[in-house]
């Protein structure tokens, strides 16, 4: 039997479908522009309206579990569904786990937002330390896991951003499967495809379609300037 406990050889599976990182990738100084931005969340939300879309998902729902409070980075989707038998099952436990985030983050380029749907089960994890670490080898610039996370301290200690809908000890070995690399998940109750724009800050997150990318950052960049201007030319109020 294989035990439960370590990563060797965990992570490393290859699901049925993994599409390439090959969307199209937009400016890097355009993305660091934004990251700059406060009140990003927010911005990024109210342009998404104006565009007709709703792709906002607020910190209730997945909230930031460590790491810096601002993302910026275009979307690798990863998708796991539940595992049809029990992870005491003699037989799945003669097999190595279906995890994936070593092969999955292997696709990634630097700057990427990992977005992992757990097919409904948010009570397991597929995100600790050692796939933190390999996150971080990768280049990414942050998790978003509609699921559980574990080994928080030592993602604390690494200064990967997360956002996660739970904490839990419990493993997601023989308990999910890996089913898509760069296929559309759902992510907070919003469908997110790969590539697409992730803004993520404390308040909440954003993922903005990569067809409409370029015109929603110049709105997000023209709002922020229009309100420091705002900001700037109001009257400051005495102290009490």
């Amino acid at each position: 039997m294989i035990p439960v406990r370590g990563d060797v050889g965990v992570g490393s599976f290859e699901p049925g479908v993994v599409t390439p990182a090959e969307f199209r990738r937009l400016p890097r100084q355009r993305l660091r522009a934004v990251a700059e931005l406060t009140g990003l969340s927010s911005t990024a939300s109210d342009v998404l309206d104006e565009l007709g879309f709703a792709l906002a998902v607020s910190s209730d729902v997945l909230a930031l579990r460590t790491g810096p409070a601002r993302v910026v980075g275009q979307a690798l989707t990863i998708r796991y569904l539940p595992e049809r038998r029990s992870s005491s099952h003699p037989d799945l436990r003669h097999t190595p786990s279906r995890l994936t985030h070593h092969a999955a983050f292997a696709v990634a380029q630097p700057g990427d937002v990992a977005v992992i749907e757990v097919g409904g089960m948010p009570a397991v994890s597929v995100l600790g330390g050692i796939g933190a670490q390999s996150a971080i080898r990768a280049g990414l610039a942050g998790c978003i896991v509609d699921g559980g996370i574990r080994d928080l301290e030592q993602i604390q200690s690494m200064g990967l951003p997360v956002w996660a809908r739970t904490l839990t000890p419990r493993t997601g070995k023989w308990r999910v499967e890996a089913v898509a690399i760069n296929q559309p998940v759902a992510c907070g109750g919003v469908q997110v495809h790969a590539g697409d724009l992730v803004i993520a800050d404390e308040t909440g997150l954003c993922f903005v379609p990569i067809a409409v990318a370029e015109v929603a950052i110049d709105r997000i960049l023209e709002v922020t300037r229009q309100e420091a201007e705002q900001l700037a030319s109001s009257p400051h109020r005495p102290p009490a």
